[in-house]
C-alpha cells in the first residue's frame, strides 16, 4: 500500500470580505529512504509486451545484483504519479506559491526539464522538433512541474512550473543555430556547455521527487573524442577543455539525482559522412544511456514514441536492499535487475553509489559559504524561503535588486548568509554576505545594486548555527527604462513599521497587509490611477476589488498602493492582481502576487 499524505488548498468566495474554504488534495506517494545507513535503494521500471509499466509485479519476482552479487529485497514499493488521461481536467487553477524554496516540491507530479541543444538542431528541423516537444508536454498531468532549458550564455531557461502554458510557449521559440561545416572545436565546446548544462539539472532535483531529464539534440563528441583532444591540449586549460573527471561527475550527479533520463535524437544533414556521424551518436547515446532507456531517433514514428515517456515514467519500483558495513566506501557498483514475468522489459539505472560509513566524509560540516555559491548544485539540508523583485523607488534613485529571505522554521537561528548575481558568463556583478547580527530580524531583506540590463542568476546561501546549508536559485531579468512607454514592477506585499514598508513572505497576525506596485514612465500630467483585485488564481475572475492610491515619489515613477485587512482572513492562499490605469487607459501589464495567512 501506498502511504497518501493530503495538505489544504484553499478557495476563495466573497461574504463581505473573503471567506475560505479547505479542500482536501491527494499526494502520491513519493520515493521512500532509507530508514537506516545499511540500507539503500534503486528504482527500476517494468514494462508489459504493449510498452506499457507493469504495476503488480510481487518482490518474489524479481531478482536483484549489486556489484554482481544476489541481494535479498528487503522491502519494495510501486511510486506512481498521475498522468494526463488520469487528472482531473476540470480542477481548478489555484493559487501559485508566494515565494520559491529549496524544499521539495509538494505537487505530487514529477519534476520535468526539457533541455534543447539549439545549436545541435537545424532552423529547418526546429518546429518538427518543437511540435514533437510539445506533444509531449501535453501528455503530462496537470500536477507535474515542467521546466526549460537552452544551455548556452544565449540560451533560455524556464523554471519548473506547473504553468504548462509557458512550458509550451517557451518551446515554441525555438529557432536552431546547427551549421553544417562544424569544427571540431565547435563541437567540443558544445558538448562542454551541455554537460555541464545537464549536470546542474541533476544537481537541482530533489531526489525524492520522481524526476525526468530530456535532451533533445543532433549528438556532439562521445567520451573517446572527448579524452583525446583533452590529452593534445598543451599549456593551460582553454575555454572549452573539457576533463576526463567531467563526465564522471556528469554521471554522479545522475545517479544522485535518481532522474529518469530520455534522449531524442534529431537526424539532419549536419550529419555529413559516416565517421562524423557515429562521432556525433557516440556521446548523444552515453547522455541518453545514463538512466537505461534506449535513444529515440526522430525517423517517422517519433510522435508514438515521444508521447510514451510519459506513460513509461509514471510507474516504477523502488527495491530497498542491505549494505554491509565493508561495502560502504562510496563506490559506484553494477545494478542488474531481472523480473520472472513472460515478456516483461525491465530498465534500471546501470550502477549505484554505495553510502560512505560515518565518519568518512570529515569535510561535509565544514561547507563553507562563499564555496557554495560558486556551485550550481542545491543545498537543502536547510529549508529557505525567498522572493525577489527589481526596485527603481530608491532613495538614491539607483536601480535596486531586492531578496527577501527567511527559514522555513523561524525558530530556526541564522549564522550567515550569502547572495552573489552572477551574469549569462558566470560571473559575480554584484553580493553581500551577513553574520549572525545582520539575520536576527526575519525576514531578511537585502537591496543589491542592480547592473546593466540584462538577465541574471541570483544564488543566496545560508547556514543555520548548527552548520546546516540552504541555497535558492532565481533568475532576475533587469529591463532596460523605456521611455515614453508606461511600465509596472513587480506587486510585492509586506507591512507598514515605524521605518516604512517593509516586504513579507508571508503573514500571520498583522492587522493588515499593504501591497504596492511601482509605475515608470508615465507623463508629469497624465492621471494615474490604480485598483487591486483578488482572486482564486491569476487567471480567476476577481471576487474582490479594493480601491489604491497613486503616489508620487520622483518625476519618473508613482507608486500604487492598497491595504487589506488580513487579520480578518482565515488562514489561506488569495491571488492579488493590480490593475493600472494612465488617463483612463488600462495598463496592460498585471503584476499579481500570492498573499498567504498561515495560522500562528
Amino acid at each position: 500500500m501506498l502511504a497518501l499524505s493530503s495538505r489544504t488548498v484553499p478557495r476563495l468566495v466573497v461574504s463581505c470580505l473573503l471567506v475560505l474554504a479547505a479542500v482536501g488534495v491527494a499526494w502520491p506517494q513519493q520515493r521512500p529512504e532509507p530508514a537506516s545507513s545499511t540500507l539503500l535503494t534503486v528504482d527500476f521500471r517494468v514494462f508489459a509486451r504493449d510498452g506499457l509499466p507493469i504495476r503488480d509485479l510481487r518482490p518474489e519476482e524479481v531478482t536483484l545484483k549489486v556489484g554482481r552479487r544476489p541481494r535479498d529485497i528487503v522491502a519494495m514499493q510501486l511510486v506512481q504519479v498521475p498522468t494526463s488521461a488520469g487528472a482531473k481536467a476540470s480542477a481548478p487553477a489555484s493559487a501559485p506559491a508566494p515565494f520559491v524554496t529549496n524544499a521539495p516540491s509538494g505537487a505530487g507530479g514529477r519534476d520535468v526539464m526539457i533541455v534543447a541543444d539549439d545549436e545541435g538542431i537545424q532552423t529547418s528541423g526546429a518546429k518538427r522538433v518543437a511540435d514533437l516537444l510539445t506533444l509531449m508536454v501535453d501528455q503530462l498531468s496537470p500536477t507535474d512541474r515542467v521546466g526549460w532549458m537552452i544551455p548556452g550564455n544565449e540560451g533560455e531557461r524556464v523554471q519548473l512550473t506547473t504553468r504548462h502554458d509557458v512550458i509550451r510557449a517557451a518551446i515554441s521559440r525555438l529557432t536552431g543555430h546547427a551549421t553544417a561545416n562544424e569544427a571540431e572545436a565547435d563541437m567540443l565546446c558544445r558538448t562542454r556547455r551541455n554537460l555541464f548544462a545537464l549536470k546542474s539539472v541533476f544537481e537541482n532535483f530533489a531526489p525524492s521527487i520522481p524526476s525526468v531529464v530530456v535532451f533533445v539534440s543532433n549528438g556532439f563528441s562521445p567520451p573517446t573524442v572527448v579524452e583525446a583532444v583533452s590529452r593534445r591540449a598543451q599549456g593551460p586549460a582553454g575555454p572549452c577543455e573539457i576533463l576526463p573527471n567531467d563526465l564522471g561527475d556528469l554521471t554522479n550527479a545522475a545517479v544522485a539525482s535518481r532522474a529518469h533520463v530520455f534522449g531524442i535524437e534529431v537526424i539532419d544533414d549536419v550529419r555529413s559522412g559516416a565517421a562524423r556521424t557515429g562521432d556525433l551518436s557516440g556521446g548523444f547515446e552515453h547522455i541518453a544511456g545514463l538512466s537505461g532507456n534506449t535513444v529515440i531517433r526522430l525517423t517517422g514514428n517519433e510522435a508514438a514514441q515521444v508521447k510514451r515517456i510519459a506513460a513509461e515514467t509514471s510507474a516504477y519500483y523502488v527495491a530497498a536492499f542491505e549494505v554491509a558495513p565493508d561495502e560502504q566506501d562510496g563506490s559506484s557498483q553494477k545494478v542488474e535487475v531481472a523480473v520472472s514475468r513472460p515478456d516483461a522489459t525491465v530498465r534500471t539505472w546501470p550502477t549505484v553509489r554505495m553510502p560512505k560509513a560515518a565518519g568518512r566524509d570529515a569535510k561535509a560540516s565544514a561547507v563553507k559559504l562563499r564555496d557554495v555559491l560558486s556551485v550550481s548544485k542545491v543545498f537543502r539540508d536547510l529549508t529557505i524561503r525567498a522572493s525577489v523583485h527589481t526596485s527603481r523607488a530608491t532613495p538614491d534613485g539607483r536601480p535596486k535588486v531586492v531578496c527577501v529571505f527567511e527559514p522555513a522554521e523561524p525558530d530556526t537561528p541564522l549564522a550567515e548568509a550569502a547572495i552573489a548575481l552572477f551574469d549569462d558568463k558566470g560571473t559575480s556583478r554584484a553580493g553581500w554576505t551577513g553574520q549572525k547580527d545582520a539575520l536576527k530580524e526575519l525576514p531578511v531583506i537585502v537591496p543589491l545594486n542592480a547592473p546593466q540590463p540584462g538577465t541574471y542568476r541570483l544564488r543566496l546561501a545560508a547556514k543555520d548555527t548548527s552548520g546546516a546549508v540552504g541555497t535558492i536559485d532565481y533568475d532576475v531579468k533587469i529591463e532596460p527604462a523605456a521611455k515614453g512607454t508606461v511600465t509596472l514592477g513587480a506587486l510585492v506585499l509586506g507591512k507598514e513599521g515605524r521605518s516604512g514598508f517593509s516586504p513579507l513572505l508571508q503573514f500571520t497576525t498583522e492587522p493588515a497587509a499593504f501591497g504596492v506596485v511601482e509605475i515608470y514612465g508615465a507623463p508629469k500630467t497624465a492621471t494615474v490611477a490604480a485598483v487591486f483585485e483578488l482572486a482564486a488564481s491569476e487567471t480567476s475572475p476577481a471576487l474582490a476589488t479594493l480601491g489604491g492610491r497613486v503616489q508620487n515619489i520622483r518625476d519618473d515613477v508613482r507608486i500604487a498602493s492598497m491595504a487589506l485587512p488580513v487579520q480578518q482572513m482565515p488562514p489561506g492562499d488569495v491571488v492579488v492582481r493590480a490593475l493600472v490605469s494612465v488617463d483612463g487607459a488600462v495598463v496592460e501589464a498585471k503584476p499579481t502576487r500570492t498573499l498567504r495567512k498561515v495560522a500562528k
